[in-house]
């Protein structure tokens, strides 16, 4: 049976900027001395620019707030930080699509640590998979980073294990950016959210 599928990115979609920075900011603030981490992570991004580590490298330390955070403080994070930076048409929108009928695909390249915490009425969350220790979130990356073609693979696994198949014709998909064409391809209708202000566009 075909389903009526809505797919929606998260950082610049659902929420102004990226959820990450957010973290990194947010952490900070509660812990003043994490200013120093700061520098490290900006001696990674310099390694990464002349090819020695990995971007997955830098990104496991863009993350290590995760590492110090419980899950209830993870949480604490997703409802003070970042409900309030929701754009509310977009998530109107998700919601209309969730009284329509449809299945509400969350993808994201952003943690699942905090993105399993999230408010909003979806029926997957995808996004980079993080190891656990100790029933703790750690910033260790266990997954592909969830971007561009990795967020089709991990779409396709939920759908063949799920036995969903996309109403491509009456499907959705929303992004602020060109990178999610390849998931956008799964959907007829393309929506690119405008990272100024979250308005509604289309794909040229």
């Amino acid at each position: 049976m075909n389903y009526k599928v809505a797919l929606f990115d998260f950082d610049d979609t659902l929420l102004k900027k990226d959820s990450i920075f957010h973290l990194l900011v947010y952490y900070t603030k509660k812990h003043p001395l994490a200013i120093f981490q700061w520098v490290k992570i900006g001696f990674y991004f310099i390694l990464y620019g002349v090819r020695i580590i990995s971007f997955l490298s830098v990104k496991q330390q863009i993350l290590y707030p995760i590492k110090k955070m419980t899950q209830e403080q993870l949480r604490e994070f997703y409802q003070n930080d970042l409900i309030p930076r929701y754009y509310p048409h977009v998530v109107e929108r998700m919601k209309k699509h969730k009284k329509d009928g449809y299945i509400i695909f969350l993808v994201s390249a952003s943690p699942e640590a905090y993105l399993f915490e999230t408010d909003l009425p979806v029926d997957y969350i995808i996004g980079t998979k993080l190891k656990k220790e100790n029933r703790r979130f750690t910033n260790i990356i266990i997954s592909k980073n969830c971007k561009h073609q990795e967020k089709v693979v991990r779409i396709n696994e939920v759908l063949i294990n799920e036995n969903i198949v996309i109403d491509y014709d009456h499907s959705y998909g929303y992004s602020d950016s060109t990178t999610d064409l390849p998931m956008l391809e799964l959907v007829k209708h393309k929506v690119r959210i405008d990272k100024k202000d979250g308005s509604f566009a289309t794909f040229d």
